[in-house]
């Protein structure tokens, strides 16, 4: 928890800066709730810091380009206890869920009549291996906090990396 201390000071503030400074210009904003409690996916863009390799030493082209790799060594605990040798969760961790559900509520508390804001998509890029049965359902839970008070809001989803029409066709239809 330490490592996080400051990170994110001020935020909220700027935010609310930069739809003000939206809402004058005519724009409009799309809020992406891009990391989770634990992280959703185990990249570096939600928020780990940890779990990457650098390969810089493995690169020849281009000369001195500086790289790493995530993919083979990460793990996205927001939902639960995820077991990398059983690929599987071992324990599911609804505080985190419910953690997420709370930020969801908050932003729809404080900018629910801000005239600049389009919409939110209340989880970034949540990985293959998420339970899906919990994603749909925390999808729904969002999406419900979301249009009782915002329902003119866009309400954005993930396809959590499962590019096929058995998966998302026809979910939230209605």
């Amino acid at each position: 928890q330490q490592q996080t201390v400051g990170c994110t000071d001020g935020a909220l503030d700027y935010l609310d800066t930069l739809l003000d400074w939206a809402h004058s210009y005519g724009l409009s904003v799309l809020l992406d709730v891009h990391t989770q409690k634990d992280s959703q996916n185990g990249f570096d863009n939600s928020g780990q810091s940890m779990g990457f390799q650098w390969t810089s030493g493995l690169s020849t082209y281009p000369r001195d380009l500086t790289t790493f790799q995530h993919w083979p060594i990460r793990s996205a605990n927001w939902m639960g206890e995820f077991d990398p040798h059983q690929i599987n969760y071992t324990s599911i961790n609804h505080d985190n869920i419910k953690h997420s559900l709370k930020v969801i509520k908050g932003i729809v508390d404080r900018y629910h009549d801000h005239p600049s804001l389009l919409g939110v998509e209340p989880v970034n890029e949540p990985w293959e291996l998420t339970p899906l049965k919990l994603l749909k359902k925390f999808y729904w839970d969002a999406y419900l906090i979301v249009k009782s008070k915002a329902p003119y809001w866009k309400f954005i989803i993930h396809d959590s990396f499962r590019f096929n029409v058995e998966t998302w066709g026809g979910f939230m239809k209605g």
